[in-house]
């Protein structure tokens, strides 16, 4: 039977596929092993991009090479039965360093259109939650951390719509960014899919929309 969903996940970095079991990690892309992948039982599939380790031309060239390689390889397993459909998530930090809006770009032109990018970098059992569109690591806004003063992914702001704007030059700005406070969804899978059906923004990212959490059943209901 065809899993009715298929989340392929472009992870770049290696830490992200230690937070989950029983599904198929990719270290290639190949034609054949993009099959095994996609008709792995699993609704999960993972490919190691490790983007973060490159400059930002050699990430956005492995992540379109990907995404090249994806496009045909999800068709046939639709076509054959192995899914029904796909979502694509670009995992990142969770302490808010990566390649943005470099990978989701590409993967939004390679992909998409979508009508949507959701900004979701909450990671709970490591103590990273947002609220009020304000990220945090262990209580404290992450713009104050070490983190943020990374090398080439530093930042200066904890609230992500002035992030997102940020890191898009403006391009984006703050008052574009719209949010979703699964606080106020708890538990109401209803409501949260209706707004999220309802989301549309001009391309190439569609409406970029901050997630807040707090908790896990949050996130689960995210996940629903």
């Amino acid at each position: 039977m065809a899993e009715p969903l298929k989340v392929i996940v472009l992870d770049d970095d290696p830490t992200g596929s230690q937070t989950v079991h029983g599904c198929p990690l990719l270290l290639r892309w190949d034609t054949a092993s993009l099959a095994q992948g996609l008709a792995h039982p699993s609704p999960l599939l993972f490919l190691l991009a490790n983007t973060r380790a490159l400059d930002p031309a050699a990430a956005a060239e492995r992540v379109r090479e990907i995404c090249r390689a994806l496009k045909p390889a999800v068709a046939a397993a639709v076509a054959a039965g192995w899914i029904e459909n796909w979502l694509i998530v670009s995992r990142g930090d969770s302490t808010l360093r990566g390649h943005f809006p470099l990978e989701p770009q590409v993967i939004a032109e390679e992909l998409g259109p979508f009508a949507a990018t959701l900004l979701a970098p909450a990671f709970l059992p490591g103590g990273r939650s947002t609220a009020a569109g304000i990220h945090r690591l262990h209580g404290e806004p992450v713009h104050t951390t070490e983190f943020a003063r990374d090398r080439l992914f530093g930042f200066s702001t904890s609230y992500l719509p002035d992030w997102v704007a940020e890191k898009t030059a403006g391009r984006i700005p703050a008052a574009a960014v719209q949010s979703i406070s699964l606080a106020e969804l708890d538990g109401a899978p209803q409501p949260l899919a209706a707004r999220l059906a309802a989301l549309a923004g001009p391309p190439p990212l569609g409406a970029v929309v901050a997630v807040d959490a707090e908790q896990p059943q949050q996130l689960a209901v995210l996940g629903e």
